[in-house]
């Protein structure tokens, strides 16, 4: 969702003009693509990520199935991205993934994580002013 100029969302980041629950979800949606999983089992995946990312819950211990349980690791790892790239920008961003590699974050997800954003084309459609950040 788009804010107007005039309007300024507590949630947004003051360089972007998405909310950050926007683009924790678009992480989020590279990543679950990333994974190779079905087209069937894809959109189950992205129900249940926005559903966690909506009740602050990617933490949850417990997962309803398995799109749920992938969807829990994505939002997880989407959320930390996100956060970071909100305060530091997309190194900021890579560091914090590959900081939390293995003990918070699914090594595998990190991975297709950090490969994804290694182009400025990720961060650049991410972002909604289409500029690369540094």
């Amino acid at each position: 969702m788009k804010h107007s100029s005039s309007e300024k969302s507590p949630e947004a980041s003051p360089s972007v003009g998405y909310s950050r629950e926007s683009r924790a979800s678009w992480i989020g949606s590279k990543l679950a693509q990333s994974t190779g999983i079905g087209v069937d089992q894809l959109d189950a995946v992205h129900n249940y990520m926005w559903l966690r990312i909506l009740q602050s819950n990617a933490a949850t211990p417990t997962a309803e199935n398995e799109a749920d349980h992938l969807a829990m690791h994505i939002v997880k790892l989407s959320l930390l991205a996100e956060n970071a790239a909100a305060q530091g920008g997309p190194k900021a961003a890579m560091a914090a993934v590959m900081q939390a590699r293995g003990d918070e974050v699914d090594p595998l997800l990190a991975q297709n994580f950090l490969k994804l954003a290694s182009s400025s084309i990720f961060w650049m459609a991410l972002d909604s002013a289409g500029e690369a950040r540094a």
